[in-house]
């Protein structure tokens, strides 16, 4: 993960450090998601690894699916350390027919799965009119057409039949778009439609379909990212600082508690408020 600098408006000790935040107590019961089935795609590092663990904790065995066959070991490996259990399935979800294998090792494993997050996505920084159509289409591959086949693969083989279910989409925030990357938002706003849309439409098998939207999250991502880049997200935060990866995973912990079973067909946005702020940063100078 990038180093982070204390953001304004954090507490500071009189030595001029900043002042140990307060350890964060446990939020969910133990139990409260025992013998739940979770599948989570990006498994490995970030939010899905973060995920993993929150949801690991509280009593979820875990699927882990990515290609990075080592980072998907690590994080099982934590997973296991929090007391949880965890396979692994790497692959590509870019090809159907390694999504065909996850769902059938993911079913082989533990016989359903309750819980897909679909965390896996990729992107890159670019100006709009640099962006070539391979480009958004390698984009929009992997963040929308894939993201469909392993919804569609787990929804008719584990969710429908079981007549239960929730389906946790990734979208982006600021929702209102963000420069220099049109490509990726518009494949996240595309998946946020269809986590509202599949909530209308498999409702009646008990199927519950959300979407999250974090906002600047500190991430092996965010390390392809200038520093300016990054201060700059930063200094759009309300809340003063970029988001933990664990941020949103307790979010997602939390929608898959029965505590979230009336959650359906929107969007929930995780990130300091940034969204309701705006971009936080000035128009571009006008070229002449």
């Amino acid at each position: 993960m990038p180093a982070v600098e204390p953001a304004a408006g954090l507490a500071v000790e009189p030595g001029g450090g900043p002042a140990a935040e307060p350890a964060l107590r446990p939020s969910f019961h133990p139990e409260a998601l025992t013998g739940r089935i979770a599948l989570l795609t990006g498994g490995g590092t970030g939010i899905g690894r973060a995920t993993a663990l929150s949801m690991a904790r509280t009593g979820a065995k875990v699927v882990l699916a990515g290609r990075r066959e080592a980072l998907l070991k690590e994080t099982a490996e934590l997973v296991r350390q929090a007391g949880g259990e965890a396979r692994i399935v790497a692959g590509d979800i870019r090809e159907p027919e390694q999504v065909t294998e996850l769902v059938d090792q993911a079913l082989a494993a533990f016989g359903r799965i309750d819980i897909l997050v679909n965390n896996a996505g990729g992107q890159f920084q670019a100006p709009a009119e640099e962006i070539s159509v391979n480009g958004w289409r390698a984009v929009h591959r992997l963040s929308v057409e894939a993201v469909w086949n392993v919804t569609r693969e787990v929804a008719t083989r584990s969710m429908i039949p079981n007549r239960s279910g929730l389906v946790v989409f990734m979208a982006f925030s600021p929702r209102r778009g963000i420069p220099g990357m049109v490509h990726a938002t518009a494949a996240r706003a595309a998946v946020e439609n269809l986590a509202s849309g599949l909530a209308l439409e498999w409702s009646r098998y008990g199927i519950r379909s959300v979407a999250v939207a974090p906002g600047s999250i500190v991430s092996e991502g965010l390390d392809q990212y200038a520093a300016e880049a990054r201060r700059e997200w930063e200094q759009g935060v309300p809340l003063g600082r970029l988001g933990q990866p664990e941020d949103v995973a307790d979010v997602i912990t939390f929608l898959a508690t029965d505590a979230a079973r009336y959650i359906t067909g929107t969007t929930i946005t995780i990130d300091g408020g940034a969204d309701a702020w705006g971009t936080g940063r000035p128009v571009p100078a006008k070229e002449l």
